[in-house]
């Protein structure tokens, strides 16, 4: 994997902007409702970042804040994840089983369908968990109007489970070829006299019992400082029970975003450029800024990949340093953060090599070592 991230294709971005489609054929919304459809996006909005570290928000609880979720976040989502998932080596064959974790109104596995169009002749089982039902019978109708068919009549077979967490994950020990999940980690709280490591640590445990031998496990959050430290943490619990990184991680080394002076996370950024012009209408109608999308995902797996120790995975925007002409990056890699010159062709998610200095250089604001694209 070059880049985490790609531009989604025009045929994807097509597909995207017909979501429109599926949502009114599904939700009926009567015409008062759209008319006052930003207002609900709005609201919803200021609940979600004024609650968030409070009750938790129950996007269910009403028609209106359902309606809110699914015509704003869920295609954000969508979109976001369409800038993601073609760039995955995810090797699905006939047969495999997919458990998706805090599906919701199946996210992930609408995405899937949207954007791996390869995948849909396969005969897939997902078993989609949640501890709702109702979004899981909705995210079935929207995938059914995807596809254009019922579900009982499509190679993929949908299986919904109203289960919490763990509990999904012990009904199905063994089973699964992918154990995914999107949007569902920076949802959870450590038990009592816990921390987020130790609960991260048996979820990993958990999540490895749930594979099969040759199982992988990808989970994507929002690219925000809690959704990369779980993304980090969970990377460290699946390390511990020997499930090896294969992106964005160009390493198995220690996460640089776990150390105790670090003050970034990992994610990777895209424009919003692309997205459906009806949700750009709605979300500019809301008052809402989205001039890109954020996200924070590990992929991993049980067979150690050849990792590049030349190469680096870029983080940051450009940066603009004191007395220097070029631009900079901030990029992971095996030696830790790192500090990458000559850097503004790299977009967010590239995967660089470098060469390293004979006598490393540090900055001295990060402490990530300095370095340079190789020389061809």
């Amino acid at each position: 994997m070059n880049n985490c991230l790609t531009l989604p294709a025009p045929s994807l971005r097509e597909d995207l902007s017909g979501y429109a489609t599926a949502l009114r054929s599904v939700l009926r919304l009567k015409p008062a409702h759209q008319r006052e459809l930003h207002y609900a996006v709005a609201d919803l909005s200021r609940a979600l970042t004024t609650e968030r570290g409070g009750m938790k928000v129950n996007y269910w609880s009403t028609p209106r804040n359902a309606s809110a979720y699914l015509h704003f976040y869920l295609p954000w989502n969508l979109y976001r994840l369409a800038w993601l998932l073609p760039s995955l080596q995810l090797d699905l064959r006939d047969g495999d089983t997919i458990l998706d974790l805090g599906s919701g109104p199946l996210t992930l596995v609408q995405a899937l369908w949207l954007t791996r169009p390869e995948l849909r002749d396969r005969k897939l089982t997902f078993i989609c968990s949640d501890i709702a039902p109702k979004p899981l019978d909705t995210g079935r109708l929207l995938l059914e109007a995807l596809m254009g068919q019922k579900s009982s009549q499509s190679n993929w077979n949908i299986m919904l489970e109203r289960a919490p967490l763990e509990k999904a994950l012990r009904n199905n020990f063994g089973k699964a070829r992918l154990v995914c999940g999107a949007n569902m980690l920076n949802e959870l709280r450590a038990g009592r006299g816990q921390t987020l490591e130790d609960r991260m640590e048996e979820l990993a445990l958990a999540m490895t019992d749930a594979c099969t031998d040759d199982g992988e496990i990808l989970f994507v959050e929002p690219g925000t400082r809690l959704g990369g430290k779980m993304i980090s943490l969970l990377r460290l619990g699946l390390l511990d029970h020997d499930m090896f990184p294969y992106a964005p991680c160009t390493h198995d080394a220690m996460c640089p975003m776990l150390d105790q002076g670090s003050t970034g996370w990992c994610h990777f950024n895209a424009p919003a450029d692309n997205a459906p012009a009806w949700l750009m209408e709605l979300t500019n109608r809301a008052r809402m800024d989205r001039k890109n999308v954020s996200l924070s995902f590990v992929h991993a797996g049980r067979t150690k990949p050849a990792y590049d120790r030349d190469e680096v995975r870029v983080l940051s925007d450009p940066i603009r340093l004191p007395e220097k002409v070029d631009t900079a990056r901030y990029a992971c890699s095996e030696r830790g953060l790192t500090l990458l010159h000559k850097a503004l062709r790299f977009p967010s998610g590239a995967a660089v090599e470098v060469d390293w200095p004979e006598t490393p250089v540090v900055d001295a604001k990060s402490r990530a070592q300095e370095v340079s694209p190789r020389k061809r």
